[in-house]
């Protein structure tokens, strides 16, 4: 039972994707191959007009999310690429001969803990924005498809299809979206961790040094008496 919770607060500190094992992962394409074959088996002749419709609403549903996804992923990484610099640039200030050696060495463990997120989100946004296919329908399936007896029953087949060839696709780059989220919630609650230990640390100090000489007994002074 320990290992579970350990794997689990491990998963928090530093998060991870967790594969597919070999048999769902068999599981998965013979359920991708038996949608692509029901689609292409399917009889769409009847209420064409509504089955085309809904096709194209989601294969504009698929193209518009792959968009934001690199939207984001441009915004994360360039603003990721900018701040960098100027958080290093703030080192110095986290170890000085005045400043404590233990609230040196603990500073900069957590400022090199969350640049550690940071680069992590970088690399997840950057993999977000690699060149992936897309399905996209040319003008040589729209004359295939008005060659058929039905052409707009033809047409949403050939929309579906791309529809099930992009959704692995797009899924990928959405869950580098997440993790790009996740890296950056965590390297923003390290650096407010950071901050409040830079303001509080002083804070604590004076008040352990006034305990400590509130609990500290008071030397008792020695009467000198002086005769003439």
């Amino acid at each position: 039972m320990r290992l579970p919770k350990f794997k689990e607060r491990l998963q928090w500190l530093w998060p991870s994707l967790t594969p597919l094992t070999s048999e769902e992962q068999v599981e998965d394409d013979e359920w991708a191959r038996r949608l692509a074959s029901s689609v292409q088996a399917s009889n769409w002749s009847k209420d064409c007009e509504v089955v085309l419709e809904e096709s194209r609403r989601l294969f504009d549903a698929e193209v518009d999310r792959r968009k934001g996804a690199d939207a984001k992923a441009g915004i994360y990484l360039a603003a990721i690429t900018a701040l960098i610099p100027v958080l290093v640039s703030l080192l110095p200030t986290l170890w000085s001969d005045k400043s404590s050696k233990w609230l040196g060495c603990l500073g900069l463990l957590i400022f090199a803990w969350a640049i550690a997120y940071l680069l992590r989100a970088g690399a997840w946004a950057f993999r977000t924005l690699q060149v992936a296919g897309f399905a996209q329908l040319s003008p040589g399936d729209l004359v295939r498809s008005w060659n058929k007896k039905s052409p707009k029953a033809a047409l949403a087949k050939q929309l579906s299809s791309a529809v099930l060839y992009n959704y692995p696709l797009v899924n990928r780059k959405v869950t580098g979206i997440k993790m790009t989220h996740e890296y950056l919630l965590r390297a923003f609650l390290s650096f407010t961790i950071l901050l409040v230990l830079q303001v509080m640390w002083p804070v604590g100090v004076w008040i352990s040094d006034e305990i400590q000489k509130l609990m500290s007994p008071t030397p008792s002074s020695s009467l000198i008496m002086c005769f003439s």
